[in-house]
């Protein structure tokens, strides 16, 4: 996620992930392989909505669309994205890592 534009979902997942961290901006950013600027764009643009509690709530993909990935936004702020065929345990395997769990 550290190159390319973020998608608003993205940029919510990664300040969200930023204020747990309880690091620096600059300091955070830099451990993502980002730099301290994007993070303050997005706070900015952000700012009216960042005290309003975003719900994930389960999802099941009956069919996704053919050559599209499918995208997961995790509670740590990392964003996964998986082709259509993909291995089930080894996704859960990566997210747990992701999750610190």
């Amino acid at each position: 996620m550290a190159h390319g534009q973020w998608t608003e979902v993205e940029a919510r997942g990664v300040l969200d992930a930023w204020k747990k961290s309880g690091l620096g901006l600059g300091e955070f950013a830099r451990s993502r392989g980002s730099v301290p600027q994007r993070l303050r764009w997005w706070k900015k643009k952000l700012a009216p909505d960042l005290g309003k509690v975003i719900a994930l709530l389960p999802a099941h993909v009956v069919e996704p669309r053919r050559g599209e990935p499918v995208t997961e936004l995790l509670r740590s702020g990392h964003v996964v994205k998986v082709g259509r065929e993909f291995d089930q345990v080894a996704f859960a395997r990566v997210v747990a890592v992701l999750e610190g769990g």
